[in-house]
């Protein structure tokens, strides 16, 4: 087994699919709340981001069955289904959110665009524990922009999420999982201390800040995927 925390990727937990079109992101409530019922009757606990940077620089000792859940872009049916499961086993989150589309609609979504969170089902979900960081203000693939557009880009988001949440946010996403080491010194300039990528993996001890690994949970996945991420880090052999 890979020893390191893993750190599971979901999108949309929702029982709506877009007619005719197979959506490798969206995981239905009741396959969720299969997944969170296993990793509760495991043992397992959630952590916060905090912890996870904790352990990676050695200040934090790996105990078993810990596990970051976290949704990338901020879809309203993260409040509408995830949420109430997520307090059903007593778990947290982290959220990812696209500060200047708050309240609006996906328009990067290739499947159709749809609702995403407001401020009001936020606030919320951070009263119930969940926790916020960025994905850029505008979901915009990083690495193609200029210097100053990166900056603006990933800065902007910082401010405006902080005002809205009355707390540091230290932790970012890259939308669609893209950055270069350019990507990594603006994100660390602008005050956040880790960035999380896609690529597949645990992370362990001396895992690059800006480079964390996370676990991809598609909506198509069996049960023996699940349970192969849940142990390896990946699945497939």
């Amino acid at each position: 087994m890979i020893k390191g925390i893993p750190v599971f990727m979901y999108h949309k937990v929702s029982p709506n699919r877009v007619e005719g079109k197979v959506e490798k992101l969206r995981v239905t409530p009741e396959k969720f709340d299969r997944q969170m019922s296993y990793l509760f009757n495991h043992g397992y606990k959630t952590v916060t981001v905090e912890e996870l940077i904790n352990f990676c620089e050695g200040r934090l000792p790996l105990t078993e069955r810990k596990i970051i859940l976290s949704f990338d872009d901020g879809y309203r049916d993260n409040f509408l289904y995830a949420f109430p499961i997520l307090q059903k086993y007593n778990f947290t989150a982290i959220v990812f959110l696209v500060s200047g589309c708050i309240g609006s609609v996906s328009e990067w979504d290739e499947g159709g665009a749809e609702p995403l969170l407001n401020w009001e089902e936020i606030k919320e979900m951070g009263r119930g524990g969940m926790e916020f960081g960025s994905h850029g203000h505008s979901h915009r693939l990083l690495p193609s922009l200029s210097g100053e557009e990166m900056r603006q880009e990933i800065e902007q988001s910082k401010s405006i999420l902080e005002k809205k949440l009355g707390k540091a946010v230290k932790f970012f996403s890259y939308p669609w999982g893209k950055f270069d080491e350019r990507v990594k010194d603006i994100v660390g300039s602008c005050g956040y201390r880790a960035s999380f990528s896609t690529l597949p993996g645990k992370n362990g001890r001396g895992e690059d800040p800006f480079a964390l690994k996370r676990i991809l949970i598609r909506g198509y996945d069996s049960r023996l995927y699940f349970l192969l991420n849940l142990k390896l880090g990946r699945s497939r052999i």
